[in-house]
């Protein structure tokens, strides 16, 4: 194993031992750019478009550090100002939707984000063009929601469009529409298309945004997952620990892409029958989504369920049970809430 990994071992899976977050460094971030989104106000007023940059910073920071419901909630008001200042039809509104859209999604609130999106689209479409470069992001979100519910051919187009769009326009951004198109071939079992183009979205990423990047950590998460489904454990367990390791430096303690980096450390540690690695991995995402916006979510219940396994497998039937009933509630409530808002929309 190369050296590097056990660098990376030191800073990632001490699960024991609390690990350095940047949780000091987001905190005072988010209530530093508040107290200037007040002042700003104060001067402006608190429906006036000169607050958009300042509520910009302040969603990202709010992003950053794991309140994506605060976040959620800066970029809405946001979008309310934007509509206001430059009318329903506008391509700065399209933005605004997709902004919301985009945390909308990292809370897995699918619901919510595709009816946005897909009113963004057809808005920066009718003023941009079809090529505008921002629809990459969205085809792409697009395509996000339909994986999530199971419509791999929607899917698949939407993440060739979003490919397509990003590669015309030569936009040197994230290489989320690569990363899309790549989880759409795993999840169609085209494994040598699927490492191809997740190697060029891991590629693209170190590039233009760093090897220790958000997005670098989301591709390499994304190949890991690859090589979770050909069964090349050892082959992701580095692929996540440095996934892990670049969230814990640079988000907050509570963001829920760091349980999301815990929960795929102890399925890799569980395959490998490590067990008391895995049960400490899922203990800590237990724990860490139950601090944050995630604590009644299937993120929390999915996390619960393969510690249920694992005490089940130590014989610790109670600690078992009992884990395995909470997951059960939450998953129970969170398909009836869907059910609900589904009739809604």
């Amino acid at each position: 194993m190369r050296a590097w990994i056990a660098g990376l071992w030191l800073i990632v899976v001490a699960l024991i031992a609390p690990p350095l977050y940047a949780e000091d460094t987001t905190a005072a971030a988010v209530e530093r750019l508040t107290a200037g989104l007040t002042a700003a106000e104060a001067h402006d007023g608190k429906t006036s478009p000169a607050l958009l940059p300042a509520l910009a910073a302040l969603a990202h920071a709010e992003w950053r550090a794991g309140a994506l419901a605060d976040a959620t909630a800066s970029r809405r008001r946001a979008l309310k100002i934007t509509i206001a200042a430059f009318g329903c039809g506008s391509a700065e509104v399209a933005e605004a939707m997709a902004a919301v859209a985009d945390v909308e999604i990292d809370r897995r609130r699918y619901l919510d984000a595709e009816p946005l999106l897909t009113i963004a689209t057809r808005m920066l479409a009718a003023r941009a063009g079809n090529d505008a470069a921002g629809l990459a992001r969205m085809f792409a979100g697009l395509s996000r929601i339909a994986l999530a519910r199971g419509d791999t051919g929607a899917a698949k187009i939407w993440a060739d469009r979003a490919v397509d769009i990003a590669r015309r326009t030569a936009s040197p951004g994230s290489a989320e529409p690569l990363r899309m198109l790549g989880a759409v071939q795993i999840a169609a079992g085209r494994f040598d298309a699927a490492e191809n183009v997740l190697t060029e979205a891991l590629t693209q990423d170190r590039r233009v945004s760093g090897a220790s990047s958000d997005d670098t950590a989301r591709s390499l998460s994304q190949l890991a997952h690859l090589y979770f489904r050909q069964g090349k454990v050892n082959d992701a367990l580095p692929l996540i620990e440095q996934a892990t390791a670049i969230d814990q430096r640079h988000l907050g303690a509570v963001h829920p892409f760091i349980a999301d980096d815990l929960y795929d450390l102890g399925l890799a540690y569980a395959a490998l029958k490590r067990n008391d690695a895995a049960r400490n991995a899922f203990s800590k995402a237990v724990s860490l989504l139950e601090q944050g916006d995630s604590k009644e979510t299937p993120r929390i219940a999915y996390a619960q369920t393969q510690l249920s396994n694992i005490y089940r497998a130590e014989g610790n039937t109670a600690a078992a049970d009992a884990a395995f009933k909470n997951a059960r509630r939450i998953l129970n409530n969170a398909e009836s809430e869907e059910h609900r808002r589904e009739r809604r929309v």
